[in-house]
């Protein structure tokens, strides 16, 4: 979807002077980063990582200062400028959409991190596809979307796999963003027909200094969910004679 995507690519564009707010939020720094950083620390120490879906850097940055050599690759130019001003000379960026092939060889990296990017994919299964491709044979790979239980509207069903949309306000720059909302199931099976086996699963929830931190959003969460966050490792039965 030709203006799905562009339109992604634009939202993030006019976000990338202020995606920096998100760094002191609830939601994209005490649930998603933190847990996703989690998944992450012990395997970082002297690994490729592909950051696919890099925004501004945060975690290329993060993941760099623990020893990982880094390649950060997003949809936006602006989010990719961003990332390079960030992060220096270490790591490396491109500018490529996870929905088309990838500009790397074969078992490029021994890990990567899918950071709240491929629910902007109407198709998951390619892009796994291209993921699978760029790992090595005990290739990684660390997710996390939007929780298909967290985003359902009026009428809306479970099951359903839906374009859903949102008014963000971030730093005074005001955007309408668009996502795929799908059930869990699916997400499982594309990760299979990639080749990759789901070894863990979280749902982060508000820990008490988010509570504390950020009473009123905290309130307002309750006992939802707002992110799925998951390691997958390539299926080391994957072409192995039967």
């Amino acid at each position: 979807m030709t203006d799905h995507r562009d339109r992604t690519r634009a939202a993030y564009d006019r976000l990338a002077p202020v995606w920096h707010v998100t760094e002191d939020n609830l939601y994209n720094e005490h649930l998603e980063r933190r847990a996703v950083r989690q998944l992450l620390a012990a395997r970082l120490a002297g690994a490729r990582v592909l950051d696919a879906g890099c925004a501004d850097g945060a975690q290329t940055a993060w993941m760099t200062a623990r020893g990982a050599g880094v390649t950060g690759l997003d949809l936006s130019p602006a989010m990719v400028e961003a990332a390079r001003r960030r992060c220096g000379p270490g790591p490396r960026f491109v500018v490529a959409d996870l929905a088309e092939r990838l500009p790397f060889g074969d078992a490029a990296f021994d890990g990567a991190l899918c950071s709240l990017t491929l629910h902007y994919l109407e198709d998951i299964g390619p892009p796994l596809a291209e993921l699978a491709r760029v790992l090595g044979p005990s290739g990684w790979l660390v997710l996390s979307v939007d929780h298909p239980a967290g985003a359902a509207g009026p009428g809306d069903r479970y099951f359903d796999t839906r374009l859903l949309s949102e008014t963000w306000s971030k730093g005074g720059v005001e955007v309408t963003q668009h996502w795929w909302r799908r059930p869990l199931s699916v997400l499982a099976d594309a990760l299979a027909d990639a080749g990759f086996v789901i070894e863990r699963l979280g749902e982060p929830r508000p820990d008490d200094e988010a509570r504390r931190r950020f009473p009123a959003e905290a309130a307002t969460l309750g006992d939802g969910v707002s992110f799925l966050v998951a390691v997958a490792v390539k299926d080391p039965r994957r072409g192995r004679p039967g």
